[in-house]
């Protein structure tokens, strides 16, 4: 009887310890929001959540979430959708920080993903904003590697200061003109590589965002979606095309709303 409950016992642990999965600070591929990172990420029999730390950028700095935010994976072009969260205000309401440097840690519940998923996709709104705002937005999530305890995951900023040249004795005020334009035309050409640079980072991270099997088709039926509300609500076909192709509501450089 006794080998009985202990054999018992250890298949309820084999069989709970089989549907549970968890990393802590995982390995991030493209985070789009730099003021927050991933802690942990849970799978059990019910779902798979995700842990967040958000730190404030700036005094009366705010975050929140949109329910929309879901998760896909490796393994499907499955949406796992947002079920339920803690310590986070949902859109419209905003949480806001005192001073910069206060933090907020927060939990998202999402359906439970697939068990032989290695990586994943955290998307609040995908594409990206030239206004500053941001999502929740992170892309390639190592379940499998995590960063040692207590690193943090770091990206490289650059900072170019440009300063003003010195002055310069017995010019005339045309001379000076001249110099000045000199100097910045020689300060934009050496800022010219960085930016391309950065440009090109950028589109190739959209593009192989786009690349994955059927994101293309996601959005060419959201952006159809758009086009059919355009119309329902009494845009004519060329004034629908033309929202559409000026500023789709996924456009590859623009997107939606955030922190």
């Amino acid at each position: 009887m006794r080998k009985f409950f202990a054999l018992t016992g250890l298949l309820l642990i084999i069989g709970f310890t089989s549907f549970a999965q968890t990393i802590e600070n995982p390995v991030v591929g493209i985070p789009e929001d730099l003021s927050a990172r991933i802690t942990k990420i849970e799978t059990n029999t019910q779902f798979t959540a995700v842990s967040f730390e958000y730190t404030a950028s700036g005094d009366n700095a705010w975050v929140q979430l949109n329910k929309e935010i879901f998760i896909q994976t490796d393994v499907n072009n499955e949406h796992y959708n947002y079920v339920k969260s803690d310590k986070i205000a949902i859109a419209p309401a905003k949480h806001f920080f005192a001073k910069a440097g206060d933090k907020l840690v927060f939990k998202v519940y999402f359906k439970k993903i697939p068990a032989s998923a290695k990586t994943i996709d955290v998307v609040e709104r995908p594409g990206f904003r030239t206004d500053g705002i941001t999502f929740f937005n992170y892309y390639n999530i190592s379940l499998t590697q995590s960063l040692p305890a207590g690193a943090v995951q770091k990206v490289k900023v650059t900072n170019v200061v440009l300063m003003p040249p010195p002055p310069v004795e017995n010019l005339t005020d045309a001379d000076q003109t001249l110099a000045g334009q000199n100097v910045m035309a020689n300060a934009m050409n050496m800022m010219g590589p960085m930016y391309a640079t950065m440009a090109k980072s950028l589109m190739d991270s959209q593009l192989d965002y786009y690349k994955q099997p059927g994101k293309i088709e996601e959005l060419a039926k959201v952006n159809k979606q758009y086009f059919d509300a355009l119309k329902k609500e009494g845009f004519t076909e060329d004034q629908a095309l033309r929202v559409i192709t000026t500023g789709g509501i996924l456009s590859s450089i623009t997107g939606g709303s955030g922190k």
